[in-house]
């Protein structure tokens, strides 16, 4: 069985904050046009076969 890389996000007015499994890497982004670009950047460099999870909180459901 191979290592799969899981990603889940919390999406809020103002910010996307993800961890990042099996690497349990933490990040925070801003939820602005920039931030959206460097999101979609960092999951198109990831592995083949990503899974992601989004979360709204904060109204933003």
């Amino acid at each position: 069985m191979s290592a799969q890389t899981i990603i889940g996000i919390d999406v809020s007015r103002d910010w996307f904050d993800g961890f990042c499994l099996p690497e349990k890497q933490r990040f925070r982004l801003q939820n602005s046009p920039d931030g959206h670009a460097r999101l979609l950047e960092t999951l198109q460099s990831m592995p083949d076969g990503l899974k992601v999870g989004f979360e709204a909180t904060g109204g933003q459901e």
